[in-house]
């Protein structure tokens, strides 16, 4: 297992809800050898066996701005979202997880950063992405690759 992990979520039946998927395929190949990209629909609890013996963890996932228009890629790391409400199920129970893996002593990633991209219609059931959406993956790769690129130059402490 590799201690690096870029981890895109989403659902690809949901047309935007898919976009850390298509993220992540985007990024396969793409990256150095120490990282492992993966993709899943799951989310809560069903994410520990993700973490479990990681180092360092990118989500990839979307949200739901107020408005579309103008929405820009946010970047944060999880103790910026903390147990915050989110309008998307998969990063809110990031905390929760950390808290359980701590208590079992399975050794929550040391970093976790979130790479949340905006969406429009996460809930219509389509396999294809609004246009928007979709000309938002190669930012959101780029972005992703020049994440886990710093954390593969600075040595781990």
């Amino acid at each position: 297992m590799k201690p690096i992990l870029v981890l895109g979520l989403g659902n690809e039946m949901l047309k935007d809800d898919a976009v850390g998927i298509r993220v992540a395929e985007k990024l396969q190949g793409q990256l150095p050898n120490e990282v492992e990209v993966r993709s899943t629909s799951s989310f809560g609890l069903a994410l520990l066996d993700e973490l479990i013996g990681r180092e360092k963890v990118l989500v990839i996932d979307s949200y739901v701005p107020e408005e579309f228009v103008g929405s820009e890629i946010q970047e944060c790391n999880l103790d910026e979202v903390g147990e915050a409400t989110s309008t998307s199920p998969h990063f809110v129970g990031l905390g929760a997880i950390r808290e359980v893996m701590r208590k079992l002593g399975l050794g929550f990633p040391r970093e976790v950063h979130i790479l949340a991209i905006p969406v429009s219609d996460p809930t219509t059931f389509s396999y294809q992405m609004t246009p928007a959406v979709a000309a938002l993956v190669d930012e959101a790769a780029a972005r992703a690759a020049q994440i886990v690129t710093s954390w593969i130059s600075v040595p781990a402490t």
